[in-house]
């Protein structure tokens, strides 16, 4: 990187150090991202390789690994990387638009049926996408789900971390929520 792409002065190369990447609407967390810093107007930014890709992940990690029913955050990043408006997804589930807005409001909690149906959806788009078939973990996904299912009896860590062979790979992943402790930062400026 020649500068900072606000000012044009001097960034600073911080490696190794997490990176949040709340771009997507989730509590995400990516080791072995280089950020960048500059050093005169503290602008901070990141170089994420493959956000598509990364994307996918993250969106079939909440459909495989999230017992609970979606959260409103999780509805709205799905339906995005679904590149559907909140009408068209109302459309595809046979909803009322304002079901999706109070869905993702958090105003109303997504039933049960509508919830199997998106993460069903969402793992058929991701497999199309990467020119898979059908993931054969799609019906187990849906069998290791919970009939019934309440929001305050499932307890389940809200951050994903992720490193970066996990979107740059071959594409199918085991997602974890294992908390990775960071490596020592380091500071480099680029002239």
């Amino acid at each position: 990187m020649e500068g900072c792409p606000i000012c044009g002065s001097e960034v600073e190369i911080i490696k190794d150090q997490p990176y949040n990447y709340d771009e997507c609407g989730l509590d995400v967390v990516l080791c072995g991202i280089t950020q960048y810093a500059c050093t005169d107007c503290g602008e901070t930014f990141a170089s994420i390789p493959d956000m598509q890709n990364l994307n996918r992940v993250i969106g079939s990690h909440v459909c495989q690994k999230r017992k609970a029913i979606l959260k409103p955050a999780e509805i709205k990043f799905l339906r995005k990387d679904l590149h559907l408006q909140a009408n068209q997804l109302a459309k595809t589930l046979g909803v009322g638009p304002s079901t999706v807005s109070r869905w993702e409001n958090g105003k109303q909690e997504m039933d049960e049926t509508y919830d199997r149906l998106l993460r069903s959806i969402y793992m058929m788009y991701a497999s199309e996408e990467a020119h898979l078939p059908v993931h054969p973990g799609v019906v187990d996904m849906f069998q290791d789900l919970p009939r019934k299912r309440d929001r305050k009896k499932i307890e389940q860590p809200n951050q994903i971390i992720l490193n970066p062979p996990e979107w740059l790979g071959s594409g199918r992943t085991n997602c974890s929520n294992t908390v990775q402790q960071p490596a020592a930062r380091t500071n480099t400026t680029v002239p």
